[in-house]
């Protein structure tokens, strides 16, 4: 039986709201959250078109997901998470299906996760693992970072890393939802702040105390990549939704990637929540921002 998609969205709202959202407003142990979460992501099929094989890089334990032919370009995928939540598990269905729509290999890293290690922990980890790629005769060209809210902040933040040191810089950037500026100064905070199924303002505080040490700056450019030199940026996808509370975020990183010359793709889903893109089974924005994200990878493949 085929369900009307404007009665699924609402009833998959509803239960994202009361799963979810509104828990993540009461002060609950991280261990608690990761919990539920994981149960939670078991409701996501994961593709039998790919083949998955668990590694360690640096020291983490990491999962390489790849398609069945033969891939030349590599993802570099950071989970999201406001910094303390997030695994291997939550996110596999979804890597699983970027990889079976790319044709590309994705690896999957399980980062350091605060409180327990607080920045910069997490960017430190990244960024020998990077490091541990080159070292493995990947070339920087056939790489692509990626990442999910926080994710997508620790994505930038690598870049910007890798720009610094001045290591060969990955192809392109991937920002899905992406959470950048720990201030907390966008306006879409307040004015979405109701739409928003799945993300609330008060995970974003508990992740920003958990993460940022208190002697730190939160506009620290490291911790808030908004506030960046974006110059030499790869090539950059930005996804979001129209129902975001990170909306502005999207919106202002744009603005201000392109005030540095920097290649943007910003892509706005009508109607959608904080990282829909994971529910791609279900949802035709969410199948949409999948292949947009692909033929954006694809492009990258040419250059």
């Amino acid at each position: 039986m085929k369900i009307d998609p404007v009665w699924k969205q609402l009833v998959t709202e509803s239960f994202l709201k009361t799963a979810i959202r509104t828990p993540s407003q009461f002060n609950l142990p991280p261990s608690s959250i990761r919990f539920a979460l994981e149960q939670m992501c078991r409701l996501f099929p994961q593709n039998k078109e790919v083949s998955l094989r668990p590694l360690r890089l640096a020291g983490l334990r990491a999962e390489e997901i790849k398609p069945n032919n033969e891939a030349t370009q590599l993802i570099l995928y950071i989970h999201g998470g406001a910094f303390f939540l997030g695994s291997l598990n939550t996110h596999r269905a979804f890597l699983s299906d970027i990889v079976a729509r790319t044709q590309m290999q994705l690896i999957h890293i399980d980062y350091p996760l605060a409180p327990e290690q607080p920045f910069p922990e997490a960017l430190d980890a990244l960024f020998d693992v990077y490091n541990i790629l080159l070292d493995q005769g990947i070339q920087a060209k056939d790489i692509i970072l990626a990442g999910d809210s926080c994710g997508a902040n620790l994505a930038v933040a690598l870049a910007l890393k890798i720009r610094d040191q001045e290591l060969p810089q990955a192809s392109g950037l991937m920002l899905l939802s992406p959470f950048l500026d720990l201030t907390l100064t966008s306006e879409s905070l307040r004015y979405n702040r109701k739409h928003d199924a799945l993300l609330s303002i008060e995970t974003l505080e508990t992740g920003i105390d958990y993460y940022v040490p208190k002697s730190m700056d939160k506009a620290d450019p490291a911790i808030s990549p908004l506030f960046a030199d974006l110059t030499g940026l790869p090539p950059t996808l930005i996804q979001v939704g129209s129902k975001e509370i990170l909306l502005d975020d999207a919106q202002r990183f744009k603005a201000k990637a392109e005030q540095s010359n920097v290649k943007v793709s910003f892509k706005l889903y009508t109607g959608m929540w904080h990282d829909f893109q994971l529910f791609t089974a279900w949802f035709d924005e969410a199948k949409r921002a999948l292949a947009d994200l692909a033929e954006f990878a694809h492009e990258l493949d040419q250059d």
